[in-house]
């Protein structure tokens, strides 16, 4: 994001904003869908209102999703553009399910007030484990095939950065969710464990079969099994609280072979606290959806794990796909 320096810089993040309305309105209204037949169509014959049409399309046409299509009565119709085409088919359009995160954000005064997760209309709790909502199973499979959908670079790079770490050894693969991680690391030769709640172990299975070995529980309180040489934490503690990783760290420690390794992949904020960008913005999730998870900054993560019998301690950075390891021993 651009640094606020005056009105001007407070404008352009307001129009930002509200160009990703337009966006995801359209897609809540099955717009994107109507249009996927490939015809263009008029305003008129949108499920939605004319003017409102007229007013929303062009901010669509600037983001580069639709196209103005010339009748030859004068009127207007639109029809998608490769680029939109080519994300209805790889699943990311339409996301009208991103308005109820858009909703939620118009509760952080109340969040700031009284603290999170956010409540929703109906002031239930929006708190998720993981991202897993255990009596949700289709918004739980939704969520794990979007995270596997952007892990595919990730994935690879943190296996190959960690297979000399654990070469022919045994890795736990803790809170693996769909799995790709873990199964990336078992094409270098490494045997793993899968450890998740049951919803996910199924998920995992369904798409790897007998190439993850799966355990199902809770990590928190359940046995993980072991001993492991690599134990691989993606994206999981950025939804624990300090004093759920003071546990957890302490368990994973238990459970390892002398000289293995604690890999943990995540964003992490540096000294200032105010960088890297996704670390920044990714504690605003964390604080309405979670029960008290946040982005650590680095050496919080270092004072934390020394405490929990991991004294040495080092970064490796991966900034184009902007996610850090911390190898820990």
């Amino acid at each position: 994001m651009n640094i606020i320096h005056d009105e001007r810089d407070i404008d352009r993040l307001r129009i930002h904003t509200m160009a990703y309305a337009a966006l995801i309105a359209w897609s809540q209204q099955g717009l994107f869908e109507q249009l996927a037949a490939g015809e263009a169509l008029t305003g008129e014959a949108l499920n939605a209102d004319t003017n409102a049409v007229r007013n929303t399309a062009p901010v669509l046409a600037h983001l580069g999703l639709l196209i103005r299509e010339p009748r030859a009565d004068g009127d207007t119709a639109w029809s998608l553009s490769h680029s939109a085409r080519s994300l209805m088919a790889a699943g990311v359009l339409p996301i009208g399910k991103h308005w109820e995160g858009f909703d939620n954000l118009t509760r952080l005064p109340t969040v700031l007030d009284e603290g999170g997760p956010v409540l929703d209309r109906k002031g239930r709790s929006r708190v998720t484990s993981g991202g897993v909502v255990e009596e949700d199973p289709d918004r739980t499979r939704a969520f794990m095939d979007m995270l596997y959908r952007r892990s595919d670079v990730a994935t690879a790079e943190t296996a190959r950065l960690l297979a000399p770490w654990a070469t022919c050894g045994h890795c736990l693969d803790l809170g693996g969710g769909h799995g790709r991680y873990g199964h990336e690391l078992t094409r270098h030769g490494i045997a793993v464990t899968l450890f998740d709640r049951a919803l996910c172990c199924e998920i995992a299975r369904e798409r790897y079969g007998d190439a993850l070995a799966t355990r199902a529980g809770d990590f928190m309180e359940d046995e993980l099994g072991g001993p492991y040489d690599l134990v691989l934490m993606s994206n999981i503690v950025h939804g624990c609280s300090p004093d759920e990783l003071a546990i957890l760290f302490k368990r994973v420690r238990a459970v390892m072979n002398p000289g293995g390794r604690l890999a943990i992949k995540d964003m992490f904020l540096d000294a200032t606290m105010s960088s890297p960008e996704a670390a920044a913005l990714f504690g605003l999730t964390m604080l309405m959806y979670t029960a008290g998870g946040r982005s650590y900054a680095r050496q919080e993560m270092v004072d934390m794990l020394e405490v929990a019998g991991f004294p040495d301690v080092d970064f490796i950075d991966v900034p184009d796909q902007r996610f850090s390891l911390i190898l820990a021993r």
